[in-house]
């Protein structure tokens, strides 16, 4: 106990039993140090030297609730944002909208059946995820549904007009009931961080010609995929 340097930190101490060692806290220097903390403006946590640095959000998908894991990352995400900036770095929030692929042709085709029908479709988030399900089913089920919708699939990438409309009143349905959550959660997300796989629709064509260049993407089934030798299955085959 005697070669302790505690200063004023510690009232006492004392060994208690076999290994362990306990350390009372002098009050005084407790409260000096909350004084100390609370009279600076900064907490008294010096800033660090300033770095860029992007924190990737929840990252929900259209036409989908929010699931407890979207959440979680939310609330861990927000948490790092606001310690990263309190310490004086530059943060970009980056929530990657799940806001593309096969499945919005299904549920394109979906919408247009309804609609033809002159069915009233509830844009609330809930029931569209029930719509989810009903065009995941009937996809499934329907070669001629099926066929529509990768048709559709395949416009929608293209910039199809049409199709872009409906895509539209998917995503937003979606981003304005994510955002009464972020809200509600008192998070620091808004619209702007929003970063959606469609993002990068323009892009595809030059990264395409690229890999090719470079022997790293090949055709496969008719598609281009990149094979990665750490990646095969269980027989030893490449996976895409």
């Amino acid at each position: 106990m005697d070669a302790l340097e505690l200063g004023e930190i510690a009232s006492r101490t004392e060994i208690a039993g076999p290994g362990f060692i306990n350390i009372f806290l002098n009050d005084q220097w407790l409260a000096k140090q909350a004084d100390a903390a609370l009279s600076d403006a900064h907490l008294g946590v010096e800033k660090q030297d300033k770095q860029n640095i992007v924190v990737d959000y929840s990252a929900p998908n259209v036409a989908k609730e929010m699931h407890v894991g979207h959440l979680r990352s939310t609330i861990i995400g927000d948490a790092v944002v606001r310690t990263l900036e309190f310490l004086g770095h530059k943060v970009t929030r980056a929530n990657h909208l799940g806001d593309w692929g096969t499945q919005f042709g299904m549920l394109i085709a979906n919408l247009e059946l309804h609609e033809s029908r002159g069915d009233d479709i509830s844009m609330e988030l809930g029931d569209i995820e029930n719509f989810y399900r009903e065009s995941k089913a009937r996809y499934d089920a329907d070669e001629a549904f099926a066929a529509t919708a990768r048709d559709y699939v395949v416009r929608l990438q293209r910039g199809d007009a049409y199709c872009k409309e409906k895509w539209e009143k998917l995503v937003k349905v979606t981003l304005e009931q994510n955002q009464q959550n972020y809200d509600r959660l008192n998070v620091s997300l808004s619209p702007k961080d929003v970063m959606g796989e469609s993002l990068y629709n323009d892009m595809l064509p030059g990264i395409v010609a690229d890999l090719k260049a470079k022997g790293i993407a090949v055709e496969d089934d008719g598609a281009q995929v990149v094979f990665l030798d750490e990646y095969k299955n269980k027989d030893g085959e490449p996976w895409v």
